[in-house]
């Protein structure tokens, strides 16, 4: 291996930016290489891995702050990065520091030094992640997938303590497949023999006409590939539990993160006999869970929600919170704020959120190269308005096609600019959505 001068955390920074080939290339060949030159870092831990299209972030923060409180050194990997870059790697409840990450980094690209194939960014990014993790001693590692599973930099564990599958939905279609079945079958591609295989209650989705199961292509695979299927079906919340997280989707989430502690924590009680790990301990790191960004409540004068949902499964159960929470009662004006990839459904998620909304601002995302631009976002948003009418017929008094008909649609300059526009009396509700990284917009004034 040849050692070059260690990297500061700029340096570190703009070589995951540019190493390798640009963009996103599906396998484990190339990153299983740069991990073997690494001694195998990946051996050396404890995994929780986990795939999914919605809820990831959230049962993984369950599981953190539960084996947090429990005394365990929790290692945390995934991305993108929502607030901080530098949360994409965490350890113990903290992000890593700009020095280990340099450090890591550095050694990271004097392993790939040699290879033939230079790793992109992502599989220098997870295996300076591994690499950290096995370097501080990590008790246990939550490893969220990048982007499907059986082709993911991620899968490289041989015997995680479990697979865990969140609600699947319709994304990155041009690498995982084009239904909701075959998105699933990639997903499972995580899978082990012997291992659990926690998988969520999820809703069935319809694709051109077609209803499917992606539960149940979940189970079906876990019978294939020799997993442990353990269904997360039951609801073992336990009775009267605050949950910390908003939203009604989470209750979900939470329970399926019940289910993996009921399953991995014999075998870490096992591992760890010093730790005193009871129902009352994990309960009590339950308790202290955050997620921001996800149904998150950012002013109260005026009510202002952001949620990070950029895909039609988990705007859909954005909806169904918004719903719970009487805020589509005919008594309050929501006013949606939206900023959206360009490679996202993002027709679909107008037609789950445009009904009986008051009016819909479109912005630009940070990310230019990705993000559709809010003049082509406004003209999506009145074509399906515009279907959605024609849907309910010719009956001038349909409430829904008033509504529609009376909903204001309009370009914002700013995320910002948008805010200060939109109505603030108590009636109002403004709703910030679309992508996860709308929420750097929120930097430009104090509102968190």
């Amino acid at each position: 291996m040849c050692y070059n001068r260690p990297m500061n955390y700029s340096e570190a920074r703009n070589y995951i930016a540019n190493t390798g080939s640009s963009g996103i290339i599906p396998g484990t060949d190339v990153i299983c290489e740069l991990l073997n030159r690494l001694d195998n870092p990946e051996k050396k831990l404890n995994v929780i891995h986990v795939a999914g299209t919605n809820g990831k972030g959230s049962v993984c923060t369950y599981l953190e702050y539960a084996l947090l409180e429990c005394g365990l050194r929790v290692g945390r990997y995934a991305s993108p990065s929502v607030f901080r870059y530098l949360e994409r790697i965490r350890l113990s409840g903290e992000d890593i520091t700009e020095e280990d990450y340099a450090e890591a980094v550095s050694r990271v690209r004097d392993a790939a030094e040699g290879m033939e194939t230079k790793p992109t960014g992502f599989e220098a990014e997870t295996a300076a992640a591994l690499l950290f993790f096995a370097g501080k001693a990590a008790d246990v590692a939550i490893i969220e997938c990048g982007m499907g599973g059986k082709d993911d930099a991620t899968n490289v564990f041989d015997h995680p303590l479990a697979a865990v599958f969140t609600p699947v939905s319709m994304d990155h279609m041009s690498f995982l497949g084009n239904t909701p079945e075959e998105i699933a079958i990639n997903k499972a591609g995580i899978m082990k023999k012997g291992v659990p295989a926690v998988i969520s209650h999820m809703p069935k989705l319809i694709c051109e006409g077609i209803e499917y199961s992606p539960e149940d292509t979940l189970k079906n695979e876990a019978v294939k590939s020799g997993a442990v299927c353990i269904s997360a079906d039951e609801n073992i919340i336990p009775e009267g539990f605050n949950n910390p997280l908003p939203g009604s989707f989470q209750k979900d989430n939470l329970n399926t993160a019940l289910h993996v502690l009921k399953v991995i924590l014999p075998e870490i009680k096992k591992m760890f006999p010093r730790l005193q790990i009871t129902d009352d301990i994990i309960v009590n790191g339950l308790h202290k869970a955050k997620w921001p960004g996800r149904f998150e409540k950012v002013s109260d004068h005026p009510l202002i929600i952001r949620d990070g949902g950029h895909n039609p499964g988990a705007v859909a159960a954005l909806r169904a919170s918004m719903e719970s929470e009487g805020f589509f009662d005919g008594r309050h004006n929501v006013h949606l704020i939206m900023g959206v990839f360009k490679d996202k459904d993002y027709k679909e998620i107008l037609r789950i959120m445009l009904p009986g909304s008051s009016s819909f601002t479109a912005i630009d995302l940070p990310d230019k190269r990705r993000g559709l631009p809010a003049k082509d976002l406004v003209r999506a948003a009145d074509e399906v308005r515009d279907e959605l009418m024609e849907a309910m017929g010719a009956a001038g008094d349909d409430p829904g096609k008033n509504i529609l008909t009376a909903l204001r649609i309009r370009k914002g300059d700013s995320l910002k600019q948008a805010l200060n526009t939109t109505p603030g009396s108590d009636k109002d509700i403004c709703l910030v959505f679309g992508s996860l990284s709308i929420m750097q917009l929120f930097d430009e004034f104090n509102l968190s």
